[in-house]
Formats: C-alpha cells, structure tokens, sequence
C-alpha cells in the first residue's frame, strides 16, 4: 500500500477515535471508549508504517493538519457546531502549511 493511502487510513482512524472520544461523554459511556482504542491503534498503526517510507516532519504534518480539517467537519455535520470565518481561515492557514512543508520536501 502506498504511504498516502496508508496516511489517508491513519487519519481516518484517528478522526474515528477522536470522534468516539466525544461519544464517550467524558469516559462515562462504556461502548465509544472501544472505538477510541480501536481508532487510535490502527492509526497509530499505520502511521508507524508511513513514517518508514515518507519524512517524519512532512507525514506528522499532513496527517495532524488533515485530521483537524477532517475532524471540524465531522463536528459541523455530527455535532452541528458552528464554523465561522475564524475557523474556516484557521483549517485554510493550516492546510496551506503543510503545502508549504510538502513543497519544501520536493
């Protein structure tokens, strides 16, 4: 598998976690803390494997940057949290980070 495909799960994964990490209202409800386990191995996980082959520097930004994009609009679907200009600019500063990472690594 290539070490995109495998970021791309990781970060799936780890949004999977942090989203059963809400679900779990504070650890009181039994169920959501398996899939915080199970969420968090696997992207760990595959992560491990994503560092072998790409730099940590590069793969550590793209999956945290990704996973808060993701993760946000998890939260404005699931949650119906608000996204304002604020944290639409924040996700975008984000994002263009990591592509100014990525092109730097080229």
């Amino acid at each position: 598998m290539s070490p995109y495909a495998l970021l791309g799960l990781s970060v799936l994964f780890e949004v999977f976690g942090d989203t059963c990490m809400k679900l779990s209202d504070g650890f009181r409800r039994k169920l959501p803390i398996l899939g915080i386990a199970v969420g968090y191995a696997v992207s760990f996980y595959a992560l491990s494997h994503v560092f072998a082959s790409l730099p940590l520097g590069l793969a550590y930004a793209i999956w945290t940057s990704a996973a808060v994009a993701l993760t946000a609009v998890v939260s404005r679907i699931v949650w119906k949290e608000k996204f304002n200009a604020k944290k639409i600019a924040g996700v975008a500063l984000v994002i263009f980070g990591v592509a100014c990472l990525r092109l730097g690594a080229m």
